[in-house]
């Protein structure tokens, strides 16, 4: 893809930091024509959208010592359309190879490939955070309004947290910080 950004200077344990990088690189494909974020069924509501569209969604974080995980949902889609061979004998006839009654096996195969490109450039491209999961694509067609086809992409990321208790703005009682119980010198 393109070259190796470096993202340190960028803290990814900022929720608006994780969802602003997938748009990022999202809008910077040259397949993608609509970014949107939120719940996979709020997809497609505009009158006139454009396609392929992707839509990227923290599902859930959990909190370590040093680290927090992001499970993270993509969604890349489009609409699917209806085949009709209408060509007579000779006049402009096609052979489609894999003919159905819509394109959904060439939404399949593209969005796939759309998903591989930001897959392997987060995992490559930043070193802010790594996979801590095997990407997990599902794909989809019709379970989403609109007649919409293409594939879900679940997948963990584990980000460095650079919070320090002693930096929290919780009030110290003297040197040390009182939480539940447990006293903690700063």
């Amino acid at each position: 893809m393109a070259n190796v950004v470096n993202n340190i200077g960028t803290n990814y344990v900022l929720y608006y930091n994780i969802i602003n990088y997938f748009k990022t690189i999202m809008k910077n494909h040259p397949s993608i024509q609509r970014v949107s974020y939120g719940d996979n069924f709020a997809l497609d509501n505009d009158e006139f959208p454009q396609y392929p569209l992707g839509n990227v969604i923290v599902t859930n974080a959990r909190f370590g010592e040093k680290f927090i995980k992001f499970q993270v949902q993509l969604t890349i889609a489009d609409k699917a359309k209806d085949k009709n061979n209408e060509s007579i004998g000779v006049y402009n006839q096609q052979e489609v190879p894999f003919y159905g009654t819509d394109d959904t096996f060439d939404i399949h195969a593209n969005t796939l490939s759309i998903l591989n490109d930001l897959l392997a450039y987060t995992d490559r491209g930043v070193n802010a955070f790594d996979f801590t999961s095997e990407p997990s694509a599902i794909p989809f067609k019709n379970d989403m309004p609109n007649g919409l086809a293409g594939w879900v992409c679940t997948f963990e990321l584990e980000v460095f947290n650079q919070a320090n208790i002693c930096d929290t703005g919780v009030v110290l009682a003297g040197n040390s910080l009182e939480i539940k119980g447990v006293q903690t010198d700063c």
